[in-house]
């Protein structure tokens, strides 16, 4: 996008992390595991950091799952297992329906980031999903399970619910684009390395996962967008025009509307002030401007001053020049007379 510092449009990864190398399982409850499974991912870039198994969970399509699927099948050779699936609690249908419905068709449904889902959002003082179930309403709903990991936030508290209900526990590094790092994998053990084969543990909820809070050196850094910079000047007057005001729509319910009441506050200081500076620099430009024209006008009497003095002084030369030349005149007559 033009409007984007960054340029993903040539990603390369020269990098393969093994978490097992300096992380420790949660619970080794495997001896040998064969997949690395990133649980929650909105790109393609899951090889880089160890995943051999992704689940592209993009908001209210499946369109990303399907070209991640064909990618990972021409690209990769199917050493990257790629599980399409869906954000679906954004979606317009009864929670209680929607669990149903996954189940009908032979799916699993597990509850992603309730720690981001919970949190207060920006001037609303309510979650950013309102009304948001609690890990006792969701699972008497019938989920199959819970991220316990997303990103780098661990949270604990549905990590110990999910273990005490044995329930689904998966780990997902919840990637928007190739420069974020990968936290944690979720561990299985698979028969083999198919779709169904992945199913068939997670339905048995035979999951660990490694966890490294910090995150690895390797990052990708994108090159810069050279349109961006063209651009950027008149980026910068646009957001001049945007700093008079905040619109507050909360969360996005991807459903073209937002979940929480719309607040615009408009900063009438702002607007006070930019008269006021507006008012200076026009008061600076006039002075500068009649201190431009005096200097001008000085020069310009000065100049004419100094042209003059320099046309007289050659006009008297001349008068000089002129009345010596009358006295020799007046020499030689008398001379003559003489």
């Amino acid at each position: 996008m033009f409007n984007r510092l960054d340029d993903y449009s040539n990603v390369e990864f020269d990098w393969k992390i093994d978490p097992a190398s300096y992380l420790t399982m949660d619970a080794d409850v495997f001896g040998n595991y064969n997949i690395l499974l990133n649980g929650h991912a909105h790109t393609t870039y899951s090889d880089a950091y160890g995943f051999n198994a992704v689940i592209v969970s993009d908001h209210n399509t499946l369109e990303g799952g399907l070209e991640a699927q064909r990618i990972a099948r021409e690209k990769y050779n199917d050493s990257i297992i790629v599980m399409s699936d869906t954000h679906a609690i954004h979606w317009s249908y009864e929670l209680k329906e929607m669990i149903d419905k996954v189940h009908e068709l032979g799916g699993l449904v597990t509850v992603n980031h309730i720690p981001w889902s919970n949190s207060t959002e920006w001037k609303n003082h309510v979650g950013t999903l309102p009304n948001h179930p609690t890990r006792e309403e969701l699972h008497e709903m019938g989920v199959d399970g819970f991220e316990i990991i997303n990103g780098n936030i661990f949270d604990y508290e549905t990590y110990k619910y999910a273990r005490d209900k044995v329930l689904l526990m998966i780990t997902g590094t919840d990637v928007h684009h190739p420069s974020s790092v990968a936290h944690s994998w979720t561990v299985l053990n698979s028969q083999n390395m198919t779709v169904q084969g992945i199913m068939k543990e997670l339905r048995e909820k035979r999951t660990t996962f490694f966890f490294d809070a910090t995150g690895p050196r390797q990052v990708y850094y994108p090159n810069e967008n050279p349109t961006y910079y063209k651009l950027l000047p008149l980026f910068a007057i646009t957001d001049i025009w945007n700093s008079f005001y905040d619109d507050y729509r909360g969360m996005y319910s991807f459903q073209g509307t937002f979940c929480h009441q719309r607040k615009v506050v408009i900063h009438w200081r702002s607007y006070w002030w930019f008269v006021l500076w507006c008012l200076i620099f026009f008061g600076f430009y006039e002075l500068g401007r009649w201190g431009i024209n005096k200097l001008w006008r000085y020069g310009i009497i000065k100049f004419n001053e100094l042209k003059n003095r320099k046309r007289g002084n050659r006009r008297r030369r001349n008068n000089s020049v002129s009345s010596e030349e009358e006295i020799n005149r007046q020499n030689d007559l008398i001379d003559l007379e003489i």
